[in-house]
């Protein structure tokens, strides 16, 4: 069961699923999780397939090469050339933060044997991969390392719920304020806040 106590969210590694949330929320934990990115000066890159003014506008003001906003087309295709990007901001901004491993924002991606590929190859560089799930079924056992559940309700909650092996009731998924998840990691499950940013 979880510890109720409320956490910050940890430093990230590996692959992680997001599940639940609006479309607002999946929004504001994109931005907290950039910015405290950038702030750090490690390398972040977002793709996304909902083309979100309001997460587009603050990466181009971070004006920075290692720092990347990149629609996706509205079907989520992440074409050869969109992967090329992705690789060439990783490159611009390795050697600066050694420390801190890159990070990519996945919201909306069409789930394809190449971009599977793709991916597997940024893990193996150190990357540290987010992906924004769009239903719960797409949680495939073995494939990440973490699980960030955000508020859901209803249906949406049971559903969700009941592929992460009943961790977390419908109920606690309901009662989440803004700002907050449920942090699985392993058989460990913490309820965490997510980084503010101005």
């Amino acid at each position: 069961m979880a510890q109720e106590r409320l956490f910050p969210l940890p430093d990230l590694s590996g692959r992680l699923a997001v599940l639940g949330g609006q479309l607002r929320d999946r929004t504001e934990l994109c931005l907290s999780l950039a910015l405290r990115q950038a702030s750090q000066n490690g390398v972040v890159v977002c793709l996304d397939a909902h083309g979100r003014q309001q997460l587009e506008m603050p990466f181009r003001l971070l004006l920075r090469e290692d720092v990347a906003y990149i629609p996706l087309p509205a079907e989520g295709t992440v074409s050869d050339d969109i992967a090329q990007q992705v690789l060439q901001t990783l490159q611009t901004g390795l050697g600066r933060t050694p420390s801190l491993s890159p990070l990519l924002i996945v919201d909306g991606a069409q789930e394809t044997a190449d971009w599977e590929h793709t991916l597997t190859f940024f893990l193996r560089t150190g990357m540290v991969v987010v992906e924004f799930l769009p239903y719960p079924s797409r949680l495939v056992f073995g494939r990440y390392e973490t699980t960030l559940l955000l508020r859901a309700e209803g249906t949406e909650a049971e559903a969700i719920s009941q592929t992460v092996g009943r961790k977390i009731s419908a109920e606690n998924l309901a009662a989440l304020k803004p700002g907050e998840g449920y942090f699985i990691h392993l058989s460990r499950v913490y309820r965490v806040r997510f980084p503010e940013h101005p």
